[in-house]
């Protein structure tokens, strides 16, 4: 397999997005997709996050750091033996987004294997016809608004209690939290999961992972295909990528996890399997953006 060198355009836009801001809450959402359309009931489901801060919000995969906290709780017990099973119940999503409606901006940061890319992106936005109808979600007053995106009709459940005009992946710019969501068809919905204010003590900063490269998507995207392709071959460029200097390296912390450390020498062997009652299919037919917004 060649090196897969990676050339990368930098332009004043994007750098201008990363300014540090601390995040002030949190709302975790259980995602899940109908990826598959012949196979309803085999969709792919994330446990996500959005890091809320007074211009700016992170919307990421949670999953890692729960796969974190039951690592460590698996090391810390005294009977483990060095063999470490870790059940899946959830697919990390392999995207996440920075976005600053002050600016009309976003940034899409992509993951291929351990690797980061920062991508400039479309900025989205809705128009949301706002209703009367509302229902208490998580303790919470919520009022219903819809609209259509990216080829779906969202309905979405916001709450003034918390003022942020922020939610899960792209949905945006009502006047208060975006606490549930669903599509028409059922194929796409963001369930509430939980809201948590960030104390003083806790520093997470909203901004884009510290090692992650600025690039163009078809670059990624050969990337990924490499991948796929030859997963030992890909890693073992790794080291040439990063050494040749392609690519400029952010020093901005994205949200970081709040995951207890653990005493990896502990660890003979690893295994990871999905629960028995989760199986998503790896089809994918049914795309989450139908047409370009």
């Amino acid at each position: 397999m060649k090196k897969i060198l990676l050339t990368t355009f930098v332009s004043f836009s994007l750098l201008t997005l990363h300014a540090q801001e601390k995040a002030i809450a949190k709302i975790h959402y259980i995602f899940k997709h109908v990826n598959d359309t012949t196979q309803k009931d085999k969709h792919i489901r994330d446990e996500v996050a959005t890091y809320l801060g007074k211009q700016a919000s992170y919307y990421t995969s949670y999953s890692s750091t729960r796969m974190q906290e039951q690592t460590s709780k698996i090391l810390s017990t005294p009977d483990f033996d060095g063999n470490l099973v870790i059940s899946r119940s959830t697919s990390g999503i392999k995207e996440s987004y920075l976005l600053e409606p002050s600016k009309s901006k976003m940034v899409e940061v992509k993951r291929v294997a351990s690797d980061e890319f920062l991508l400039e992106t479309t900025y989205p936005k809705q128009d949301w016809d706002i209703e009367d109808e509302t229902k208490v979600i998580g303790g919470y007053t919520c009022q219903k608004a819809t609209t259509t995106f990216a080829g779906r009709h969202y309905t979405a459940w916001f709450t003034t209690d918390i003022p942020f005009s922020f939610g899960p992946w792209k949905l945006h710019g009502l006047p208060g939290l975006i606490l549930a969501v669903k599509d028409d068809k059922s194929e796409v919905e963001f369930e509430y999961s939980g809201f948590d204010k960030l104390t003083d003590d806790v520093q997470v900063k909203i901004g884009t992972p510290a090692n992650a490269i600025l690039s163009k998507k078809d670059e990624v995207e050969k990337l990924e295909q490499a991948f796929k392709a030859n997963p030992s071959a890909y890693m073992q460029t790794r080291s040439s990528r990063r050494s040749t200097g392609a690519g400029v390296f952010v020093s901005i912390s994205g949200a970081s996890s709040s995951a207890p450390a653990m005493d990896a020498s502990k660890i003979k062997s690893m295994t990871i399997k999905n629960d028995d009652d989760y199986k998503p299919s790896s089809v994918i037919n049914n795309p989450l953006e139908l047409k370009p917004y």
